[in-house]
Order: C-alpha cells, then structure tokens, then sequence
C-alpha cells in the first residue's frame, strides 16, 4: 500500500459493493470497517507482533522515584521496552504471585534505605488507570476546561469517593448515578464535591478536547490530570511500572537529585483500535482486501445455516493469508531480524569449518 489507508479509501473501493451498501452510506460503512478491523486485531493468528501498521515505537522519560507510566488511548500494550539503551523484560500481573518468586514489586527510590542495586530493571504491567496523573493525597476539586465553545452544555460524569472516602452518589433526573455530573461552561466548570479518589470517568461525544484538572481548595493551585479528545467518551489507559529505574543513562555520572534523574525509555507499542466515523480518520489495517473480506465474513456469519459458517471461514482465511502476505512484503520472510556470527564477517569456509551449500 503506498499510501496510508483512510475511511474513504475504503468508501472509494468496492468494500460497499461487496456488503450490500452504496457508497453514500458512511455511518453504515464505518461500522462494517470497524467491526472488521477489530476482528482481525484479535484474531487467533495475529501472532505476538500484529499486522503490518499495527504498532509503532514510542518514546517517554521517566522519573526514578515515580516509576509508573499511564499510556495514551492509543496503545493497547506494550510489546517491548528498552531502558537506557538495554532491553528489559516484560511481566504480567501474574509474574509478582509466583509461589516461588519474588514477590510483588514496590515502588520508590529506595528500600529499607538501601538502593536495589542487585535487581534488574524490570516492567510489570499495572490495573488500567483512568487518569494520566495521580490524584493529590488531600481532597481535591476537579476543573473542567472546554476547547470549543460548542461544547457548552455538555456534561462529563466523574465517579470516585468524596473528602471522607465514602462512594459518591448523585440523581441524575428520575435516575441514580455513581459519582457526580459537570456541565462544561467557559472559561471552566468546577465540582462542588472534593474527590479524595477517582474511580471513572466518562463525557459525551465533544467537538473539542477537553482536560481535567485537580484544584487544591486552599491554595488553588492546579495539575492536570486528564486530557480527553473528541471522540473519547471513557477514561481508561493502559499503566505500568518500571522498577529499579537507573538513576540516569550514562554510566559515568554520578546520581544526582530525584527530581533531576529522568531516563530514557523507548517501547514497541501494539496500538489499539480507534472507531472510525468520518472520510479522513486513519485505519489500522493497511490491506483494504483483507477488510473487504473479513466483512463479507461477518455478513455471512448472521446467516444460521452451516453452509454460510463455512463460507465466513473461507473469507476469514482468506483475509489472514493476505495480511501475512503483506507483513512478508514489508518485513521480509528469509531474513530473520536476529544473526549470529561466531568468526565475525568471516564466512565457515573461511574459519576452516567448511561451507555452507
């Protein structure tokens, strides 16, 4: 594909045709594309890596005594990280309750006053976060601001417990809802609750991005803790911890104050699917056909005879061999990403081992 594949790429091919639609009928063709790029994201065969346009590398810097990271919606997981030039190893929530493991993984700089130096960098994965910063210890109340006027009178529900650490819980009309609604105002619209904690988060379909942040009441000052963009409606980030981070990336210089000693980190991120609605938003998929393919199988699929199941699966398979197809075009299929060369650039028969035919 020489290009990067849109909504109205597809539109323009004969993805309609092949689902029964006209290509005027957007919202209806977004739906199929949608339904069909999910499929084919969590589909057994997808492999470890994904698809060809399905990940990208990212890059963040880190604080060593606030070693957690909250990623963007973007990111479904992180494949693989890189600290300061050296890759590192990638645990699940059920590496920390191995029987005979090491236990759970605490954060901080240091421990029992003494610096881990004897354990290794690590990344183990977190429960998902709702905001991208954490919450101040003292209650706190939450600013809301608008980047379009047009969102005026639209509301955003924030959940979690009051200054007393008791749930909140408001009437929404004739309903009774967890946590507390906010109607976006200009310049911004406050809670009249304090929040100790925040456990949700969701707003309407905005036409702008809008940020949450935390007031303290006495002082007034402000953090960001949250920015949501148009289309977001929930509040929910992939987090992990990296612990024991280095105190920086070169090794020569000695450690210096906590708030200065920020690393490095490069990752491999699977991305996660955004619904598309409109021509100019971005697919995932990269292989119109597979697309094209994988919805013709999900049509035939709502049919409840055996011989339309398996002509889903005929589609299905079809899709996934053109899309191994596609990463062996832009990857390559003969040459392996890891070499081994015992004698350097010398060849067996060379070393006087033999050769190879």
């Amino acid at each position: 594909m020489s290009q990067r594949l849109r909504l109205y790429d597809i539109r323009m091919s004969g993805f309609p045709e092949a689902i029964g639609l006209c290509r005027g009928r957007v919202p209806e063709i977004a739906d199929a594309v949608n339904e069909a790029e999910v499929a084919l994201l969590n589909c057994k065969e997808v492999g470890e890596e994904g698809w060809w346009g399905t990940y990208a590398e990212i890059a963040f810097q880190m604080n060593r005594c606030i070693p957690e990271v909250v990623l963007p919606r973007e990111v479904a997981r992180l494949e693989m990280i890189d600290v300061c030039g050296r890759p590192v190893a990638l645990n699940n929530q059920f590496w920390e309750y191995l029987r005979f493991g090491n236990g759970r993984m605490r954060e901080g700089c240091e421990e029992g006053g003494r610096r881990r130096r004897h354990l290794r960098t690590a990344a183990y994965t977190r429960n998902n976060a709702v905001t991208q910063t954490e919450l101040f210890p003292a209650p706190q109340l939450l600013s809301v601001f608008i980047s379009n006027p047009e969102d005026v009178g639209k509301r955003i529900l924030i959940a979690g417990l009051d200054q007393t650490g008791t749930p909140i819980y408001t009437q929404d009309g004739l309903n009774q809802v967890t946590g507390q609604f906010v109607t976006f105002a200009l310049p911004f619209a406050t809670s009249p609750q304090q929040f100790s904690r925040i456990t949700a988060i969701q707003k309407d379909i905005t036409a702008g991005q809008v940020q949450v942040f935390q007031a303290d009441p006495v002082t007034g000052a402000q953090v960001l803790l949250l920015t949501m963009e148009p289309s977001e409606q929930t509040a929910w980030y992939r987090r992990y911890l990296l612990q024991p981070l280095p105190w920086n990336c070169c090794d020569n210089q000695p450690p210096g104050p906590p708030a200065q000693s920020l690393v490095q980190i490069t990752a491999i991120a699977a991305l996660e699917h955004i619904p598309v609605k409109v021509d100019t938003d971005y697919l995932l998929i990269q292989e119109p056909r597979a697309l094209k393919l994988e919805a013709q199988a999900h049509r035939m699929s709502r049919n409840d005879s055996p011989a339309a199941m398996a002509q889903a699966m005929a589609y299905h398979k079809e899709a996934v061999r053109l899309l191994i197809g596609q990463c062996s075009r832009y990857l390559g299929k003969e040459e392996p990403a890891i070499q081994f060369k015992p004698w350097g650039n010398a060849t067996l028969a060379r070393a006087g081992v033999g050769r190879l035919l």
